[in-house]
């Protein structure tokens, strides 16, 4: 490898490792399987990964699927994948949607392979219990964020990709497709390439070939100037779905939400939190939005979201109605803050910090009333307050082993009516603090902690 080869490598690889340590995307321990094209992206993202899996202190697969759509070519693709992994010692899960039995649409469309593609990502993962990186660059937010704009989308689509969700993780937003083919040039690595890639078949080639070259021409560097739109929206997304949760707090009285105060919230802020009521039902899309809003700030009315959800204003509170009665949705994601939060289901949590000092003075008192406490070092990355989400999983405390929140649930025996609305807390996929079952393994403090994050629950009547 010459010099300036080497050069590019280090510096690419300094950047992703900055980038996946800012975002939080691995813990030491975690399974990563590498959704695996062939492509410069995904190539450079497995070359990544393997090399550097030390210092990241994670196992390393991989996955491919054929979507059974481009015949001989997409066979050699798995080939050349099979080959690589098999060189390589990298467990590699192959998908092949005819043999599987997938009947294959005579036009498929880009939707109808990603649903494939996600499905099984979806299933791999909790069988595996793992998580899935994806080759997602710099180039993809900018042609995700221009497709969104022209199709239509708000403060939530302009916030684009986002580096970590769910079971999903995405080092490579950082680059740009420039640099990962740079990177497998440096390394010697060849990959594969998708025909489909070059033709205008389908809208986002015609923005890759077209808009963003003329957006280029006006400025080089415009897709990194759209990704970093992309981080300011996600930023400003995560402000206001802050307010919306808080507002939704402020409003919260027995069985629903007091009319009077939702009414008094700024309009985008009523907006985010109305968009967080209807989106664990159906599509929040911008007319249920404003005929909720019409609803509030009516003070009547009625609105049915699905045939099993209706909200109804009944004696000036906002009420989720279903067959079983009257049930409150689950609480709305929130950055973890200190403070006290009353949640649906009458779920009562408090965090506060406090120096190690103070908690080993204090020992007795907080074994007493806390039911957990964590070094707050430990608790990295985008944390959140929330409920369960799909591909959610939990280290539970001196046991050694990852389990996905359904299983542990299962094992636990919490009833499946309760579990929409049990509070926990989580970076990404990975639970760090679940009702009832305190801190995931590895976050208690110990002799190298500074403050002391504490947590206090209590159960009062349904909220």
């Amino acid at each position: 490898m010459s010099t300036d080869a080497e050069k590019t490598v280090q510096c690419i690889e300094e950047t992703l490792l900055a980038y996946c340590r800012q975002q939080g995307l691995f813990k030491s321990g975690d399974r990563v399987i590498a959704a695996y094209s062939g492509g410069a992206d995904s190539m450079a993202l497995l070359l990544f990964l393997l090399r550097r899996r030390k210092d990241l202190a994670i196992e390393v697969l991989a996955t491919h699927v054929n979507h059974g759509i481009r015949g001989a070519s997409a066979r050699a693709d798995a080939n050349f994948v099979t080959a690589f992994c098999r060189r390589n010692g990298v467990e590699l899960f192959l998908y092949d949607a005819e043999k599987e039995g997938v009947p294959i649409p005579p036009q498929p469309s880009e939707e109808w392979a990603r649903e494939l593609r996600y499905t099984w990502f979806d299933q791999l993962a909790a069988r595996e219990e793992a998580l899935i990186a994806t080759a997602h660059t710099c180039s993809d937010q900018a042609e995700t964020l221009l497709f969104r704009m022209a199709r239509g989308t708000g403060l939530h689509g302009l916030a684009g990709i986002p580096p970590c969700r769910g079971i999903y993780r995405r080092p490579c937003l950082c680059l740009t497709r420039a640099d990962t083919e740079a990177y497998c040039a440096a390394l010697g690595q060849n990959y594969v390439q998708d025909e489909t890639n070059a033709a205008d078949l389908y809208a986002r080639n015609r923005i890759r070939h077209t808009v963003v070259p003329a957006l280029q021409s006006v400025n080089p560097a415009a897709e990194q100037a759209i990704a970093r739109l992309c981080r300011q929206m996600r930023a400003l997304d995560d402000w206001l779905t802050a307010e919306a949760a808080a507002l939704l707090q402020a409003a919260a009285v027995q069985g629903g939400y007091e009319v009077e105060t939702l009414c008094r919230a700024r309009g985008p802020v009523l907006d985010a939190a109305l968009h967080a009521l209807i989106s664990p039902v159906r599509d929040a899309e911008e007319k249920y939005v404003n005929l909720l809003r019409f609803l509030v700030l009516q003070r009547e009315g009625a609105l049915q979201l699905t045939p099993e959800v209706t909200y109804k204003i009944k004696n000036g509170v906002l009420l989720r109605l279903t067959p079983q009665g009257i049930k409150p949705p689950p609480a709305p994601p929130q950055p973890l803050d200190e403070g006290s939060f009353s949640l649906p289901g009458g779920y009562f949590v408090e965090f506060r910090r406090v120096k190690y000092e103070e908690f080993l003075k204090n020992q007795p008192i907080f074994k007493k009333d806390l039911n957990c406490c964590a070094d707050c070092a430990k608790i990295q990355g985008n944390v959140m307050l929330r409920t369960r989400q799909p591909g959610d999983s939990f280290r539970p405390a001196g046991r050694h082993v990852r389990k996905t929140l359904k299983k542990y649930y299962n094992e636990l025996g919490v009833p499946l009516d309760e579990r929409a609305l049990l509070p926990l807390l989580a970076s990404g996929s990975e639970v760090l603090w679940l009702w009832g079952s305190g801190f995931a393994e590895g976050c208690a403090p110990d002799a190298y902690t500074h403050e002391v994050l504490t947590v206090r629950t209590e159960k009062t009547g349904e909220a």
